[in-house]
């Protein structure tokens, strides 16, 4: 099964996972093999996806059990979730909470967590534009004749989103509420924004994300989410700035990259979010960081991602220039078609759906479940800790 197919199916094709275990009692079929008659319903991909919370409540009773701390990333811990379309919202916080929680006093059990959250991330990865070497999507990124990322020597043709419809432009999530964030509605900061440029130029673009990251509202129904996110770069900033400072690189771009690139794993590696640290990639870009020896820790990963990237002594890290940066390196297929990208706006009401959902696969109706990196940046902002 190609990787668009089976992320898609592992999420969506579990409405008969919900249809057959609601007359049942879910956590005894977690705890066991799933019945015959049940499994034969269920599309394989909604067996692993009940698979894999099975083995998320395996390991949070294995951290009960060792009495390990508290972490300040607790989210819904114990509680069992059935809907396939949040199943990655909700599990992968869980993930992460439990690594914090075991990394000092039960590396074993981390190691595991960090196992079955890249497992969780591959359901939602797509490798960025900024991996390939067609170097369409940034040919034209830098202010200079130096190129603000090193292509590796993958080779990925360009990809094209569908044109935006109405249909497409229309709504269909309730706007934020939260009252803490600008106070005009959805529609009316749609109205004065800018729209979409298909330009690929920073100095057609710069004003443009300057407008969007200040009209960007949080969707409400992502409010438990979102939160969760400042926490988690809140808890983690010490070793994002310990990687940002030694390459003159924000703690806040850095931590934004993790947590789309690898789903905020500390056992995986920043560059795709592949598992274990201690081997080389596997997927796009393969075989970094080069040479790996131990001890191989989460740090040296990263700066070899962000060095290799071309990221390291930039000088211009001004707001619109993180945002086009960061949207370059996940590519302009989005912005060609003259919409929002879900790598910046997802979880904003900048952003309703459509997504890559495989290598060249766009989906119109696919919705990125991951936060936004914008967003991200924007919850600092709002808390005046974007700096």
């Amino acid at each position: 099964m190609n990787q668009g197919s089976d992320r898609r199916e592992f999420l969506l094709g579990g409405a008969a996972v919900t249809a057959a275990l609601a007359a049942q009692d879910l956590r005894g079929v977690l705890g066991t093999a799933v019945p015959e008659p049940l499994r034969a319903i269920m599309p394989a991909e909604a067996l692993s996806a009940v698979g894999l919370i099975g083995e998320l409540l395996k390991l949070e009773q294995q951290a009960k059990a060792l009495r390990l701390p508290a972490s300040p990333l607790a989210f819904h811990e114990g509680q069992i979730q059935v809907s396939p379309d949040q199943l990655y919202q909700l599990v992968m916080p869980r993930l992460v909470a439990l690594i914090d929680r075991a990394e000092l006093k039960a590396p074993g059990l981390a190691e595991q967590a960090g196992g079955l959250l890249a497992k969780l991330h591959r359901t939602q990865y797509d490798p960025s534009d900024g991996w390939f070497s067609d170097g369409a999507a940034v040919a034209q990124m830098a202010p200079t004749a130096q190129p603000d990322l090193v292509m590796p020597p993958a080779y990925r043709p360009t990809r094209f989103a569908t044109p935006l419809t109405a249909e497409d432009d229309t709504p269909d999530l309730a706007p934020s509420t939260k009252v803490d964030l600008p106070t005009m509605s959805a529609p009316s900061v749609a109205e004065v924004l800018p729209p979409v440029s298909t330009s690929l130029k920073f100095d057609a673009l710069s004003d443009e994300y300057a407008a969007w990251f200040a009209g960007a509202q949080l969707r409400s129904e992502f409010r438990e989410s979102t939160d969760w996110h400042l926490t988690m770069m809140r808890q983690a900033r010490p070793r994002y700035e310990r990687v940002g400072k030694r390459l003159g690189i924000p703690w806040y771009f850095v931590a934004a990259t993790h947590g789309l690139e690898a789903s905020f794993n500390f056992r995986a590696h920043l560059h795709n979010g592949d598992f274990p640290l201690t081997a080389r990639t596997r997927q796009v870009p393969a075989g970094r960081p080069s040479p790996w020896l131990p001890p191989s820790d989460w740090e040296s990963s990263a700066l070899d991602a962000m060095r290799l990237l071309g990221f390291a002594g930039q000088s211009d890290w001004s707001l619109p220039r993180c945002l086009y940066r960061l949207e370059a390196y996940n590519g302009f297929g989005y912005r060609r078609a003259g919409r929002a990208s879900p790598y910046l706006w997802s979880f904003s009401t900048l952003y309703h759906r459509g997504k890559f959902v495989a290598d060249g696969k766009f989906d119109p109706k696919a919705r990125s479940k991951q936060c936004g990196a914008a967003v991200m940046l924007k919850l600092l902002d709002l808390n005046r800790e974007l700096d």
